[in-house]
């Protein structure tokens, strides 16, 4: 259950069965949590939430994660960490070169989820 101080965490995946088993993690770690499937629901719920921390999936429907990346980048500074499947060095350079704080290549279990998203947010 989460703490009335505790982080919003955006999570930000076209695949549900990936934001649900994020959502029970973090949950479990004391996060609050709210989220999108797309590149475009991103932008907005950076907008309306404001977030603490946005886990940006690369690939997905509408506007993919790195021109979502681009876009909220133009107004905000919150935290983002891309998750993708894919690991060649070029993708990471992208994300990390628009913005990014981190880049977590799937799979990936809860417990570096957990260690990467507590090392961002305590650098900003």
């Amino acid at each position: 259950m989460a703490k009335a101080d505790s982080k919003l965490v955006l999570i930000v995946d076209d695949e549900a069965r990936m934001r649900r088993f994020m959502r029970m993690n973090l949950e479990l770690e004391g996060y609050r949590v709210v989220e999108g499937s797309n590149g475009l629901e991103a932008i907005d719920r950076v907008r309306e939430d404001l977030p603490d921390l946005v886990l940006l999936d690369v690939m997905m429907p509408e506007v993919d994660g790195f021109e979502a990346l681009h876009i909220i980048r133009e107004t905000s500074n919150v935290p983002i960490i891309m998750l993708t499947v894919r690991d060649d060095e070029e993708d990471k350079v992208k994300g990390l070169e628009l913005g990014a704080d981190d880049y977590v290549t799937k799979p990936f279990s809860p417990r570096e989820l957990s260690s990467r998203i507590k090392a961002v947010i305590r650098r900003t």
